[in-house]
């Protein structure tokens, strides 16, 4: 609970944002031990999904072009696959965002980033002289990736290394690395169904294979971590900002006790807009979460 309740408002304050992953909370308790241990470097290899293709929506951008293969492309008429490939130019890949259709994809992207929703369709346009398809969506989605949400990890990442005086180094981001990484072929960086292939077989030379093929372990948190904060909601900033109806403030949150994404999202929203519009510090809201999670048990 202290873990908790002394991080999170901290959090949000080195963010300047709602710090909506649990995940930025392990970090600046990572960075925290560190720096009491005396360390004050970190290496991390944030890029290397982006440059090597390591990320499985990228992988499903690709699945998503196959259907242009020439076999299929016989059966249908050119005026039906011109339209239809107009259609999917526009949202071209898989990505996290609105990605369980075109139409969701680009509501949500073109509401919150009009710049990285067309960003989309301007990479796969240059990449045209990729063939086929299928690999030019591969490769677009992994420069996609490292233009759009990688710089916002960076950036959350360094915030959070140096409050705790740690620097943050990111040897894949290296330049002759990137230039390197950014025109391999499709095959060199995802084969066999296994994406960072390249980059795979360069690590088994220097480090055990089963470490090498190891499944990938998310930087994740136990949703107990914010379980009762949505208490906070009943009486706070944001159902003023939002002005949302009283007759619907118990239902949301009841949305944030079921759903622990929601409940980051706005509690974190909250505790936000009580850091800097109610002029509250992370010593009081410490407290704050303390007695919900006290009043919880």
């Amino acid at each position: 609970m202290l873990f908790r309740s002394e991080l999170w408002p901290r959090v949000i304050w080195h963010l300047e944002s709602d710090g909506w992953h649990a995940s930025h909370v392990a970090l600046l308790a990572l960075a925290e031990r560190c720096r009491a241990d005396g360390v004050k470097v970190l290496l991390t290899g944030e890029g290397a999904d982006e440059l090597f293709g390591g990320y499985p929506l990228q992988a499903l951008s690709m699945k998503k072009w196959r259907s242009w293969s020439w076999p299929r492309r016989l059966v249908h008429s050119k005026r039906s696959l011109d339209r239809r490939f107009e259609q999917q130019r526009h949202a071209p890949y898989k990505v996290s965002a609105g990605s369980h259709s075109q139409m969701d994809r680009s509501m949500v992207l073109r509401a919150l980033s009009p710049e990285l929703n067309f960003l989309q369709t301007e990479i796969f346009d240059r990449l045209e002289p990729v063939m086929p398809p299928a690999d030019r969506a591969f490769l677009g989605s992994c420069l996609y990736d490292l233009y759009s949400h990688l710089q916002d990890i960076l950036h959350r990442h360094d915030r959070l290394s140096m409050a705790a005086s740690v620097e943050l180094r990111v040897p894949f981001l290296e330049n002759r690395l990137i230039d390197f990484a950014i025109h391999l072929p499709r095959r060199q960086k995802y084969r066999d169904k296994t994406g960072k292939w390249l980059l795979r077989k360069v690590a088994e030379k220097h480090i055990p294979r089963q470490n090498v093929q190891a499944r990938k372990i998310g930087f994740e948190m136990s949703s107990q971590f914010s379980a009762g904060t949505e208490t906070l909601l009943r009486g706070g900033f944001l159902r003023d900002a939002l002005k949302w109806p009283a007759a619907n403030l118990e239902d949301m949150v009841q949305l944030a006790r079921r759903e622990q994404p929601s409940r980051l999202r706005l509690v974190g929203m909250e505790l936000f807009l009580r850091l800097h519009a109610g002029g509250e510090t992370t010593g009081t809201l410490t407290e704050a979460l303390h007695t919900a999670a006290r009043d919880r048990s």
